[in-house]
């Protein structure tokens, strides 16, 4: 089974299917493969095996099994030698759990929010961090008082609160919407605003921005974060008691304040035209506040030990930020600095660089730019893809190439995504078809055979970093791990682990290893432990969670509203079916 390395979710009739086989002993002598139906072990299909890839960065060889041509639904598995894969299915919905689940962890990562039985299930637990007397940290330039600020979303598995990467957050969720409008319409998610008659991703979406709005300064600079001093021990939320500060002010927080206000301001508009003008206004006030201060980076002081974001270089926030303005408010002050901007697309965004987010919105969202421009950012983007598409078609797990660094799993989904803005510009459908083939590597076919995503799959991340899942499970009283190996196959209804999340994946880096974390690999694609001490390649973060629900979402909406069919991989050598 661990020689076949199988998206354990499964595949759109019209979506590519490759498997990755390992060669390993006898199974290196195989030329053949079967696809069986799961429910009585009979054949469906029979295909030849590739030729075979190399890949330095997993340390592996094998080939791939394609059997795109499969496309009636059902449970299969893929066997080869005698060697099955994990089940997968065939189904013209099969992303939409994926899609939603990733969605509604955002809804499970509320801060101030009691989690209800009636809507968050095995998962409810009491509110945490009421946040409506905040101290000020010295490094704020404010003495005396107390900052209100309730609300927004847990950064990831630990009970902090950050401006700069919600900014990447809900931009991506907010560029979701306004692609996918109606993917998510009300009573979609069953959250406490479902019913309320507003799409319930912009209700989500919403809780953390009015959170971000508390941490505007009146000088118009935004704080750069909401934590304690250093991160609490695995306790739940309402447990953590420790005085929580707001910390810091930075161009990058303000930046990304306004880029993320100005989108909201033009999203929002129709349905709470009076909250939208205050996104908006904001939006200009943090502006004007990143031009006077536009080299005010942010380190932490001595004495705080949390989430740091820290970034040097602000160009990148400057041209999101405008981008946005642009688009919200068609005016020339943003228009002329862009001018003088390269806004082409040259990769996927990440927190600490977040450029690419200015060409994906104006090559889709309605604006001003000149159409020479708006054509050349386009092409960019589809210029980008196909250099993706290139090293896919190259590569032994069919994915682009990249380094392993920390939160590599997001950093293919923000590919997906690069590759989903280029099937929209084009209608190629081969960037749509290579979009969920990235999706395919984090639902299991990856170096590690495991699902990324928690509770999607057969055998996945049952055990992330993250506070809540720990102090739920007790794994601390647990010294011998033996209830980290039952929760990875254990039925779900017996699994604490909260499903959806994207974990952080493979990561060359193992900072944790300092922390009493013991790597089974030292290889770049295998640098990845199931462990909930692993804070460095298995925890959880809203910035990683937001691309899979695009990418899911997307890949869902778009199959469905094509059904051509999908080419067979052109150097694979497969025959006929052997359907009956």
């Amino acid at each position: 089974m661990e020689e076949i390395r199988i998206n354990q979710v499964g595949f759109y009739p019209k979506s590519r299917k490759v498997a990755v086989v390992i060669n390993r002993d006898a199974a290196a002598n195989d030329t053949e493969f079967q696809v069986v139906r799961a429910s009585d072990g009979r054949v469906v299909f029979n295909g030849n095996l590739s030729e075979t890839h190399v890949w330095k960065e997993s340390g592996e060889t094998g080939r791939w099994a394609d059997f795109t041509i499969l496309d009636n639904p059902g449970r299969y598995k893929l066997v080869v030698g005698g060697r099955e894969s994990h089940p997968f299915h065939i189904s013209s919905d099969i992303f939409r759990d994926a899609a939603r689940l990733s969605t509604r962890t955002f809804y499970l990562q509320r801060c101030s929010h009691e989690l209800t039985k009636q809507l968050a299930g095995k998962w409810a637990r009491p509110a945490g961090h009421p946040d409506t007397a905040v101290s000020f940290h010295p490094s704020t330039g404010r003495t005396g008082g107390k900052l209100n600020s309730p609300g927004g979303w847990y950064d990831a598995g630990d009970f902090g609160k950050y401006i700069v990467n919600s900014g990447i957050t809900v931009g991506t969720l907010m560029a979701f919407y306004e692609n996918f409008p109606n993917y998510f319409p009300d009573r979609s998610l069953n959250i406490p605003e479902s019913g309320n008659g507003i799409p319930d991703i912009l209700d989500e979406i919403k809780y953390n921005l009015d959170w971000m709005k508390t941490m505007q300064d009146a000088d118009g600079g935004v704080f750069v974060k909401l934590t304690t001093l250093e991160f609490p021990g695995y306790i739940m939320p309402h447990e953590d008691n420790w005085e929580r500060f707001a910390i810091g002010k930075s161009t990058t927080s303000a930046l990304n304040f306004a880029a993320s206000m100005a989108m909201a301001a033009r999203i929002y508009a129709p349905f709470n035209k009076k909250w939208a003008d205050d996104a908006l206004a904001r939006a200009r006030r943090a502006w004007d506040w990143a031009v006077k201060n536009d080299n005010i980076p942010f380190k932490n002081p001595p004495d705080v030990k949390t989430g740091e974001y820290g970034d040097v270089n602000f160009e990148d926030e400057f041209i999101w930020a405008a981008a946005e303005l642009f688009i919200t408010t068609g005016e020339k002050k943003f228009a002329d600095f862009l001018k003088t901007k390269d806004i082409g697309y040259k990769g996927e965004p990440t927190w600490q660089n977040v450029h690419a987010l200015a060409p994906l919105s104006l090559s889709t969202t309605k604006n001003n730019l000149p159409k020479a421009t708006r054509d050349s950012v386009r092409a960019s983007i589809v210029s980008t893809a196909d250099k993706w598409l290139k090293e896919m078609d190259n590569h032994l797990y069919r994915v682009p190439d990249m380094k392993f660094i920390w939160g590599s799993n997001s950093i293919f989904a923000n590919k997906g995504i690069g590759m989903i803005y280029a099937y929209k510009i084009t209608g190629d459908r081969k960037y749509l078809l290579g979009a969920a083939e990235i999706a395919d590597y984090l639902l299991g076919k990856n170096a590690t055979g495991l699902s990324f995503m928690t509770g999607m799959g057969t055998k996945y991340a049952a055990n992330p970093h993250h506070r809540h899942v720990v102090a739920a499970e007790g794994l601390l009283k647990d010294k011998d791990g033996s209830k980290q190996k039952r929760r990875q196959t254990a039925p779900a209804e017996d699994n604490v682990v909260i499903p959806g999340f994207l974990v952080g994946g493979p990561n060359a880096g193992q900072q944790d290893k300092a922390h009493e974390v013991v790597y089974t690999y030292t290889l770049p694609a295998k640098s990845y432990e199931d462990h909930y001490k692993s804070y460095a390649s298995n925890e959880v973060a809203i910035n990683w969670n937001a691309p899979a629900t695009f990418l899911f979402g997307a890949i869902d909406a778009l199959m469905n509203a094509d059904n051509r069919p999908a080419p067979q991989t052109p150097a694979t050598p497969a025959r006929p079916a052997n359907r009956r």
